[in-house]
């Protein structure tokens, strides 16, 4: 994106720079989200910020570079740096163009991989950048322009935040059940059982080794096909129940005590 703005800076408004970007989705196939908050994924220590409906009932998680998360949190809590970073450098030369971010747009997602559209408008011309979605949400903080995810990625890859708060108030995790999609992002062969999206710190669930990204196949004698089956054998448990995790490739064994 640097480079490419950076060229801008040379040309003269009325010339039109091409910049490769993925299809943008039609404006009827995209809804409107927001920065809910940033997390840290305590199996791979890694940010991740969660996307969020208008009414915030579900929430697409993206994992970021801590660099990015570090930028997203100062536009959130208003912190101005000493020295301009990489992000305030491009808010500046956009400025300095005459220009402005109009919109970002989360498109697709490819090998558990997602892909953004950053849209810059100056006067009547329009720009799409190919962006990451990290880049693309601070630029978007910055310029307070609005954040826009397909609408089918939503609905495939959000997870529901009213769901988990059961788990999270019994036993300190978020969980949520498999799509193919994520299955496929996580090599897990099927798509029956429950993913742990979070681990609440210092909960009984991270004490048991249960982590971010744990996907719970049977508890006790009883296969987990969803999330449901997770919760329900949580709360009728009388003691120490044995859990078959998959984690990272390999299936292991845990003992859970809710």
């Amino acid at each position: 994106i640097l480079i490419a703005i950076m060229s801008l800076f040379f040309l003269r408004g009325e010339l039109v720079f091409g910049a490769t970007s993925p299809a943008v989705p039609p404006e009827g196939e995209v809804q409107e989200v927001k920065v809910f908050q940033l997390i840290v994924d305590p199996a791979s220590q890694q940010p991740v910020v969660l996307l969020t409906d208008q009414n915030q009932e579900r929430a697409l998680l993206i994992w970021i570079g801590p660099f990015e998360a570090n930028a997203i949190q100062s536009e959130l809590q208003g912190i101005k740096h000493h020295r301009p970073l990489t992000h305030d450098l491009l808010e500046k030369l956009i400025h300095k163009i005459g220009g402005r971010v109009q919109r970002i747009i989360i498109t697709h997602s490819k090998d558990g991989i997602y892909f953004a559209t950053l849209i810059m408008k100056k006067n009547n011309v329009t720009w799409e950048f190919d962006a990451r979605p990290s880049d693309s949400i601070v630029l978007a903080l910055k310029f307070k322009a609005p954040i826009f995810v397909s609408r089918k990625l939503f609905q495939e890859m959000a997870i529901s935040l009213k769901e988990t708060k059961g788990a999270e108030e019994i036993y300190g995790l978020s969980i949520q059940d498999l799509t193919p999609e994520l299955a496929q992002s996580f090599s897990f062969p099927s798509t029956k059982g429950s993913l742990v999206a979070e681990v609440q710190p210092g909960s009984k669930a991270e004490k048991d080794g249960i982590k971010g990204g744990d996907i719970i196949v049977e508890v006790g004698p009883e296969a987990i096909p969803d999330s449901a089956s997770f919760k329900n054998a949580l709360a009728k448990s009388k003691g120490p129940l044995k859990a078959k995790i998959f984690r990272q490739g390999k299936f292991l064994s845990l003992t859970l005590n809710p």
